[in-house]
């Protein structure tokens, strides 16, 4: 199979990556850095359609992430963007239980406890409930993409590894920005926070779509787990 270059779509994605940042140093938020955010993720699906179509959670993946930021780019507290994400979460999940050959189930029933248990407490908001379901689900994605980078070390593994750390780092942008915005705290800090969630996450999107090419289907051996459960 012939082997395609990586270097035309990174240095259109750092194009993007430095036209959004530099922009929104000057502007601020505009239409134009929300178009060039976007247009960053929608080259991500788009090459893991073109170069990892046989990955197909992945696929699925991105095309939720696609979904999913849609919505926040219209309602950036929306619950059902925080919904969609956390069936980003679960794609991630089946990609990376597919690849270790390991069931989901801790992680799942753990996600179905926090969410169950949050319902039934009416005084706490629903957005907090999604999160904290969001949060069990992207911590055990970045324990599987550890896992699999232990025992594989392959150019996939460590792109889905170092893509999930900066995933996380964004949504800790992300959750403290959330935190400003009800708490009496400057503007200028949710500003910041803000902007440093997308500072990391086209980067973990970048590195997450490499990982679906950087496969080798036909070679990849079953990677199995002993003495581990979760």
């Amino acid at each position: 199979m012939r082997k395609h270059s990586d270097i035309p779509w990174l240095i259109i994605w750092l194009l993007i990556y430095l036209g959004f940042l530099i922009l929104e140093i000057i502007t601020g938020k505009c239409l134009a850095v929300t178009i060039l955010k976007y247009g960053g993720l929608v080259l991500c699906f788009l090459y893991v359609l073109i170069y990892a179509r046989k990955d197909t959670f992945l696929v699925a993946a991105m095309l939720l992430t696609l979904i999913a930021d849609g919505i926040l780019a219209f309602n950036n507290v929306s619950e059902w963007g925080v919904l969609v994400f956390i069936l980003v979460q679960v794609a991630h999940l089946l990609r990376f239980s597919a690849i270790l050959r390991k069931t989901p189930l801790i992680p799942v029933l753990l996600t179905m406890l926090v969410t169950v248990v949050g319902l039934l407490q009416k005084e706490i908001p629903l957005m907090f409930i999604l999160s904290m379901a969001y949060g069990v689900l992207m911590f055990a994605n970045i324990y599987k993409a550890f896992c699999w980078c232990k025992l594989d070390r392959s150019a996939a593994s460590k792109c889905a590894l170092f893509g999930f750390i900066l995933f996380l780092l964004c949504d800790i942008s992300v959750a403290f920005s959330y935190v400003t915005t009800t708490a009496t705290l400057p503007h200028t800090i949710t500003i910041l926070a803000s902007y440093f969630a997308w500072m990391f996450y086209l980067p973990a999107q970048v590195l997450i779509a490499l990982s679906g090419k950087k496969r080798d289907f036909e070679t990849e051996e079953i990677l199995e787990l002993p003495k581990m459960k979760f």
